[in-house]
């Protein structure tokens, strides 16, 4: 119906316009892009981009990123700290690691209900988890890494590192139904499309939930490159969806023949899982010139990383140099992209999310958020179902 319009619309100038001519197969171009423009903005109308993100002192924003205003606050049971989010892979219910690093929450963010409890603390075993949490690829189960410490009377019993497996339609009072060994130190973890949960620890390990079964997949500490330092990194937000990876920053010293660390150079690099493949990939990306607490590829464009701190920066991978860089008004903890990385949105520390242009690192505005700061929360972008653009606020 659309092409019939657009066509009567053509051939009526064609016919009745002194001097207008234009043949049948403009006519057809220009009404094949007419078409197409008009069912992508009718798409991305029905589908825009959310993010979620918690900020103190419990609430969990859900943001229509297509207006840059915040559709709904939910109320979380408790402390927002840290602020861990991971999406169902419906995207409809967001999965918070808060409590002070002891809790976990499900929120149908439709319509802010609490579908999914569990306190990871029993008796007087007090259980803690550093930004660990995940959930399956078919959203049946939610995984977490306990860290235990039994509290006796005069002494604490530390205890052994678990992965944690729970049914995600367990309700408010939810129990691991499964747990396995892991190394100790794991902070971030991702589940890749083949259902592989990926661990951010010394070195980074795969797990498979079923079987417990774990593998190192990138030797990071354990690596033995020569002339190299051993990599140092910080890490606490599982950021990288968007741009289809599992990815962690890491610095690095190279030394020379003498090892004179006076001579050494440092740089920047990223050791990475794609997750739609279990490729990994380990690179030094730039010089080390400024702290970066974040960073992540552009969506759609491998040789491109960003990272953010008290600047922002635009790399080329390739070439290890810096494309563009800017300093910012303040910090910035937790850097994202667009499903189409067109905009970037850089979070975390106090409450509003900055909005830049990708390709010129200009920026668009802000998203003030009620309430306090977000510390170290984790923001997560993602295309919404229908079933969430289409619920009533």
């Amino acid at each position: 119906m659309i092409g019939a319009s657009w066509a009567k619309c053509f051939l009526r100038i064609n016919n009745n316009t002194k001097g207008f001519s234009m043949s049948l197969n403009t006519i057809i171009t220009v009404l094949i892009s007419a078409s197409l423009t008009l069912m992508s903005s009718m798409s991305y109308a029905e589908q825009p981009d959310y993010m979620v993100v918690v900020n103190r002192p419990n609430n969990l924003h859900v943001i229509n990123l297509a207006t840059e205003t915040i559709d709904r606050t939910c109320e979380l049971p408790g402390d927002s700290a840290p602020g861990t989010v991971a999406m169902s892979p419906d995207k409809l219910t967001a999965y918070v690691l808060a409590g002070r690093f002891g809790k976990i929450w499900g929120i149908d963010v439709r319509n802010c209900d609490l579908t999914f409890s569990t306190d990871l603390s029993n008796g007087n075993i007090r259980v803690k988890s550093i930004a660990s949490l995940a959930v399956s690829s078919d959203g049946e189960e939610v995984f977490t890494v306990h860290n235990p410490v039994r509290i006796m009377n005069d002494h604490y019993e530390v205890l052994d590192t678990q992965f944690a497996v729970y049914k995600a339609d367990a309700g408010l009072q939810a129990k691991p139904v499964r747990t396995y060994p892991v190394p100790r130190q794991i902070n971030i973890i991702q589940t890749a499309d083949d259902g592989l949960v990926y661990l951010s620890g010394p070195d980074v390990y795969s797990i498979e939930p079923k079987t417990g079964k774990i593998e190192t997949v990138i030797p990071s500490r354990t690596a033995n490159r020569p002339g190299f330092s051993q990599p140092d990194i910080l890490t606490v937000w599982p950021i990288g969806r968007v741009s289809d990876e599992f990815i962690r920053m890491y610095s690095i010293a190279k030394f020379d023949e003498s090892g004179d660390p006076d001579k050494a150079e440092y740089f920047w690099g990223f050791e990475q899982v794609i997750l739609s493949t279990g490729k990994t990939n380990v690179t030094e990306f730039a010089p080390l010139e400024d702290v970066l607490f974040t960073g992540m590829h552009r969506p759609g464009k491998p040789n491109e990383f960003y990272g953010v701190l008290t600047q922002l920066k635009r790399f080329d991978v390739n070439s290890q140099k810096v494309i563009k860089s800017i300093d910012l008004e303040r910090t910035y903890y937790c850097i994202n992209f667009s499903t189409d990385g067109s905009k970037l949105y850089l979070a975390g520390t106090y409450n509003d999310i900055a909005v830049y242009d990708a390709e010129t690192l200009k920026k668009l505005g802000n998203i003030v958020l009620p309430g306090g700061d977000m510390s170290m929360s984790t923001s997560q972008v993602f295309s919404s179902p229908k079933e969430l653009s289409n619920a009533k606020k």
